[in-house]
């Protein structure tokens, strides 16, 4: 599963906007939505910071071979 795609599934399971979740990891809300278009990539300093605003290891962003919830959001 991509990145993007967890991405958005995490932060809707978790009832985040675009702009809650930039909030909790301290990016714009326009990265968020690149990140989730797969437009842009993040660094790896703010995977992390999502992965902490998402409560998620990084690993689980990071890593396009681990799968989780649902296949497409």
């Amino acid at each position: 599963m991509k990145f993007k795609d967890k991405l958005q599934y995490l932060r809707k399971e978790r009832g985040y906007s675009l702009e809650e979740l930039a909030e909790l990891a301290n990016v714009s809300d326009t990265s968020i939505f690149f990140y989730e278009r797969n437009e842009r990539t993040p660094h790896k300093n703010t995977v992390i910071q999502l992965a902490k605003a998402l409560d998620v290891d990084p690993d689980v962003l990071m890593n396009d071979e681990i799968n989780i919830g649902i296949e497409k959001c």
